[in-house]
């Protein structure tokens, strides 16, 4: 997929996918003593949570939405030097640096990044702190709508039926890391 207007760069190497759920900190720290220092893409709200050099969203109002302006926090807690990045273009939304387009397949915010990520080169792409269980967010803040079963389990099933893009993909923690496995030589 190309992106609107099309990204300049071709990556290669792993790339972590960081969403914003309970286990962020832990699934990181796994993460970066096997991949070391690679690059992030955070989703959501871990833009306040981890440097970025990207952020992405298909909730892409909120990255300047008062209350969430996940922009401003990835800015004023870790300085410029990050593009942002949304699914489905939309109009008069200029803090959007490249638009996707629709995500086949559905997953949510974090199952987006990680198609970004393969769009970009990055391979393997690791996803940490995107367990699709209910829970908290990360730094104990509630969980909101994806502390509610009902919310999060259409989410674990789109990722599960969205064999397509499994190769590649793996995961540190919960449904997620049932579905894609760890990386190989991880153990359990």
């Amino acid at each position: 997929m190309i992106s609107s207007p099309p990204y300049p760069l071709r990556h290669e190497g792993p790339a972590l996918v960081v969403g914003n759920a309970f286990c962020m900190a832990d699934d990181l720290a796994a993460a970066r003593a096997i991949f070391g220092d690679v690059p992030v893409i955070a989703v959501n709200g871990a833009a306040r949570e981890v440097k970025a050099f990207a952020l992405f969203s298909a909730h892409v109002s909120r990255f300047m939405e008062y209350g969430y302006e996940w922009i401003g926090h990835q800015r004023n807690l870790f300085g410029p030097g990050f593009t942002v990045h949304g699914a489905r273009e939309r109009p008069n939304m200029p803090w959007i640096n490249y638009w996707w387009g629709a995500m086949p397949g559905g997953g949510g915010s974090a199952w987006g990044a990680r198609k970004v990520a393969a769009f970009m080169g990055f391979n393997p792409v690791i996803l940490c702190g995107c367990p699709l269980v209910p829970g908290c967010y990360a730094g104990f803040r509630p969980g909101m709508a994806m502390a509610d079963p009902a919310v999060v389990e259409p989410y674990r099933r789109e990722v599960e039926a969205d064999v397509d893009w499994h190769d590649g993909a793996y995961s540190m923690s919960g449904a997620t890391r049932e579905i894609l496995g760890l990386w190989p030589g991880m153990g359990v």
